[in-house]
């Protein structure tokens, strides 16, 4: 059984886990700009040809836990436009809701980072 199928709940605690610093989380936006993660977000993007814009919105959905509403808060954009980059992030990685989407970052990180598994 593939990390991906055992459902978000379990992968995005694992993913919070792993990127927490001394049982404190440090707040999103400075976490999607260290430099442990930002060539695993490039990699993720280059791999299904995501824009700038649509690979900010996935560092803000994987690693805020944000609520859509919440999000298109967080990036001064509306929650239509918000569901349009969604959408178009979806079409790309062949998904079919913003879970699947973050458990496909999940298995992505989890392979570059332990590339035996």
């Amino acid at each position: 059984m593939s990390l991906y199928s055992r459902g978000g709940n379990f992968q995005m605690r694992m993913l919070n886990s792993f990127i927490q610093t001394d049982g404190v989380q440090v707040q999103h936006q400075q976490l999607s700009q260290q430099t442990f993660l930002g060539p695993i977000f490039q990699s993720f993007a280059k791999r299904h040809g995501l824009t700038p814009r649509e690979t900010q919105v996935l560092r803000l959905l994987v690693i805020g836990g944000l609520r859509n509403d919440e999000l298109a808060k967080e990036l001064h954009i509306s929650p239509k436009t918000l569901k349009n980059h969604l959408a178009c992030m979806m079409k790309k990685t062949n998904t079919g809701s913003s879970r699947t989407l973050q458990a496909m970052f999940f298995n992505h990180t989890i392979k570059m980072l332990l590339p035996s598994v």
